[in-house]
């Protein structure tokens, strides 16, 4: 009998291991809009389910035990506190989102979005995140730098990296690649943009500008038509091949 009983205890035990952790989970990163480092201190709640957390040194957040469906999020920091924001928790998966807060805004309205595959992540996050993947293919401009530099207009963050309009019937940013003059596409905010129009972006409100002086990682090609007037034209005295790369600009 007692033999009996020892080995239920030990099947029932057995039985507890091998149960499946069908809750979900929450996981990310709170990070400066500013300058992409990291932020210790950010509670990161869900309301509903009573749990919070708080950032740790390396700007890291985990929350597990979650119930899977909408899920609203809230942050705090220092005291204040923001809006709720709702993910879509899948059962036994764990979320990944990234939270980019201007500690020096009057109002804690951060960038709180889901993590996205690298070369499709089209916004401040997807900036940061890049950085850390391309810091040494691309040229990746925070707002930290921007304000060292003090330029007047997003023409002169440009020329500093080699990138100057030059007009040809119609004019465009354009730069020397392999000995070969070809105009370099603009992005802002992930969407094509008129190249002869970005220097009407006020400077104080771009957040970051990455930069690619070749070929782009794939995905972040800009989905422009081939058009006169437009920059990746290489029609007249630009050559078809060589490409120059890209520009991204991001806005806040």
């Amino acid at each position: 009998m007692i033999a009996i009983q020892v080995l239920s205890r030990l099947l029932l035990a057995s039985s507890s291991l091998h149960q499946v952790d069908t809750t979900a989970r929450l996981h990310g990163r709170a990070s400066s809009s500013f300058n992409g480092r990291p932020i210790a201190g950010v509670m990161i709640s869900v309301p509903a389910a009573h749990k919070f957390v708080v950032t740790d040194s390396s700007g890291g957040f985990w929350i597990a035990g979650l119930e899977p469906g909408a899920q609203v999020v809230r942050i705090a920091y220092q005291g204040r506190e923001t809006q709720e924001y709702q993910f879509v928790l899948r059962r036994a998966h764990t979320e990944t989102i990234a939270v980019l807060l201007d500690l020096d805004a009057m109002n804690l309205n951060p960038l709180v979005v889901e993590a996205r595959q690298t070369n499709m992540w089209r916004d401040l996050a997807g900036f940061y995140e890049r950085k850390r993947w391309y810091g040494g293919f691309a040229r990746f401009i925070t707002r930290e730098e921007i304000e060292h530099i003090q330029p007047k207009q997003i023409g002169t963050v440009l020329a500093l990296e080699g990138i100057v309009v030059r007009c040809y019937g119609y004019c465009f940013p354009t730069r020397f690649s392999r000995g070969h003059l070809c105009a370099v596409p603009i992005n802002v905010n992930g969407l094509p943009w008129a190249e002869d129009n970005y220097e009407h972006i006020p400077i104080t409100s771009v957040a970051a500008i990455e930069i690619y002086r070749s070929e782009p990682p794939y995905g972040l090609s800009p989905s422009l038509s081939i058009t006169p007037g437009s920059s990746i034209w290489m029609g007249g005295d630009f050559p078809t091949s060589n490409p120059c790369g890209l520009v991204l600009i991001w806005t806040r």
